[in-house]
């Protein structure tokens, strides 16, 4: 629990970066092309946050990295695939 709270703020960021990115794939529907460039920005976003929160943390490690990159790609190609699906 002392580890949540410490890490609440980068939580909160997240949180907000997912929720802008999911709140503009709903809003922005009716362009396919908007909804993958917001795809790709919430998908990038979470990636970032993911290695600068593990940077401050000093725990950044190359495995680390690479599994929010492979974690964002795998979200991406999910996301994508549902927009032109539709």
């Amino acid at each position: 629990m002392k580890s949540f709270l410490k890490h609440l703020s980068h939580y909160m960021v997240l949180f907000g970066i997912l929720l802008a990115g999911f709140a503009g794939l709903i809003l922005f529907s009716y362009d396919k092309a908007f909804q993958v460039a917001t795809a790709l920005a919430l998908v990038l976003s979470y990636a970032s946050w993911g290695i600068v929160h593990h940077y401050l943390d000093k725990e950044l490690r190359i495995e680390t990295v690479v599994e929010y990159l492979v974690v964002a790609i795998l979200g991406f190609v999910i996301i994508f695939s549902l927009i032109i699906r539709t």
